[in-house]
């Protein structure tokens, strides 16, 4: 028993990947694969087309909207858990800032900042939910988009890990 459950933990290690390569990748083609027709994306809450869709279609539309505000964009793994039902991967997340993100203009800015997010697999073996938690104000302050006061900087730069 407890090696049928090794086995489907790292079905479930695999399937995650798979998932962020095409993330990495921006090759759409065999989604179906991985994402669960019930697949939900808590993080398109926010955007009042993508939170309507759900499936292959939500997974597509946000791999294309990221790779379209952000060249080079690339998920690299660092750590991943995995319990039952859940796949939980903390992400290095690099690229460059060459087109609209969301509201945002290109700023050129490169862009260097962690994320942990977390996948639910389903009965079928495909992811059906994802969530994130990322360094949002780390992005922010890469893409121009938020500084802090002068005389703050270097203890922020530091604290943000961003004079590496």
């Amino acid at each position: 028993m407890e090696k049928v459950r090794r086995n489907m933990l790292g079905e479930n290690i695999m399937t995650v990947r798979r998932a962020i390569q095409i993330s990495n990748t921006g090759d759409t083609s065999r989604v179906d694969e991985v994402i669960s027709p019930k697949y939900f994306d808590h993080q398109s809450q926010g955007d009042p087309v993508i939170s309507k869709l759900r499936g292959s279609e939500q997974f597509i539309d946000i791999v294309k909207m990221l790779r379209s505000a952000f060249a080079d964009l690339h998920y690299e793994e660092q750590e991943v858990f995995t319990t039952h039902d859940k796949v939980a991967v903390v992400t290095r997340v690099t690229g460059e800032h060459t087109g609209n993100f969301s509201i945002i203009p290109p700023s050129g800015n490169k862009f260097n900042y962690q994320a942990v997010h977390i996948f639910r697999i389903g009965d079928d073996g495909k992811i059906v939910e994802h969530k994130a938690v990322r360094d949002d104000l780390r992005l922010m302050m890469q893409l121009g988009v938020v500084s802090t006061k002068p005389q703050y900087e270097p203890l922020f730069q530091r604290w943000k890990g961003l004079d590496e």
